[in-house]
């Protein structure tokens, strides 16, 4: 129970930092996805229907506040999620360059399953020029990010004395 509420807690802090915060910041080609990192931290902490259904409520709250396409991103981070469970329930993922690699790797699964479910949409713009353009450097960052997004929810699960 404690662990949800630390997660939901962390989603809504990273929504708040990733809309308000980032975007505003000068030369910032583009803004590093927390969600994407937490969704990658579910896939490797979280091996259960609650970390399965955690990944799919962080995309169904990012699409609800940031207006796309309803259900793609919550596709998209399910696909993290399960792919990086893959990887995860072999080779042990805490800190450090074995996590930027996973978060490179979730991005970059995210930004396909992104490209799918606007396919399958049939929506009206060619949206694979731009996910080719944007998918590395949005890869890159969110590998950046991922070591301080881990260590901000370890050090929130040892303030609520869940660690």
């Amino acid at each position: 129970m404690r662990t949800g509420v630390a997660l939901a807690l962390a989603a809504v802090v990273a929504m708040l930092i990733q809309t308000t915060i980032f975007p505003s910041l000068p030369g910032l080609p583009v803004v590093p996805d927390l969600i994407l990192v937490l969704a990658v931290y579910l896939g490797a902490a979280h091996h259960t229907v609650g970390g399965a259904a955690g990944a799919f409520l962080l995309g169904y709250f990012l699409d609800t506040f940031s207006g796309t396409l309803l259900g793609q991103n919550a596709f998209a981070l399910s696909a993290v999620y399960l792919s990086v469970r893959f990887f995860a329930r072999h080779l042990w993922f805490e800190r450090g360059l074995p996590v930027m690699a996973l978060a490179f790797y979730g991005s970059l699964v995210h930004s396909a399953a992104v490209v799918a479910a606007a396919t399958l949409a049939a929506t009206p713009n060619p949206v694979g020029h731009h996910a080719l353009r944007t998918g590395f450097a949005c890869a890159a960052l969110a590998a950046l990010v991922a070591p301080a997004v881990f260590a901000a929810l370890a050090w929130e699960k040892r303030l609520l004395g869940l660690a």
